[in-house]
């Protein structure tokens, strides 16, 4: 089974708890906080509204010390604030690396509990402009670079996946998929998620638990 980790909507909207927490309801185990030009203190306004019992489930977009002072699972950090020497605060986090390049992927620090990568398809949600790595590569290609990273951290996929072509990545070494549009994007996101969900379940796709 492939993991979903879905990212907030970038912008808020009327029912995003009541969503999220049908979705989670319904099986979803990451969810990643981000927000744009969001402040430590709308982060803390938007973790009160979130029910407790969901709160181990949430990554936040910063640094392994927001994720501490939010009392949540651990963050999604741009891969480049990890580099070199670090709080060893830092190290007893669960710290995802934001990688926005297969060399971002080479020489990962060991603390990691995992890296996100991409684009794999053209997405809407990239904060930079970037070279979507289906264009570049062929699936096979990806799978043989991927594998010697994937053999000492656990790899998620970012970029333009949904229901529609997360099959096409199955033969690459992923523990999961992180995801915006491709539930957010949808008039119902409840059943998008519903619907990738029973894709990323099947046998065609096989992870362990980060």
């Amino acid at each position: 089974m492939l993991k979903i980790w879905l990212s907030t909507c970038p912008d808020d909207f009327a029912d995003e708890y009541d969503q999220i927490e049908e979705m989670f309801h319904r099986g979803l185990s990451r969810l990643i906080l981000y927000k744009r030009k969001a402040s430590d203190y709308t982060y803390e306004k938007w973790i009160l509204s979130l029910p407790e019992e969901f709160r181990d489930k949430v990554f936040v977009r910063g640094t392994p010390d927001l994720a501490e002072q939010l009392d949540v699972r651990g963050c999604v950090c741009d891969v480049r604030s990890l580099t070199g020497d670090v709080p060893e605060s830092w190290k007893r986090t669960s710290c995802i690396a934001l990688c926005h390049s297969l060399d971002e992927l080479q020489n990962l620090p060991e603390w990691l509990s995992g890296a996100i990568f991409g684009p794999i398809f053209p997405s809407e949600f990239a904060s930079e402009p970037l070279a979507c790595l289906s264009k570049e590569y062929s699936m096979d290609e990806l799978r043989k670079i991927l594998e010697p990273v994937a053999n000492k951290i656990p790899l998620i996929a970012w970029g333009g996946l949904d229901e529609d072509n997360v099959a096409q990545i199955k033969s690459l070494p992923l523990k999961g998929i992180s995801v915006i549009g491709g539930i957010w994007n949808y008039a119902d996101p409840i059943n998008a998620f519903i619907k990738l969900s029973r894709v990323c379940a099947s046998n065609n796709f096989e992870s362990k638990s980060i």
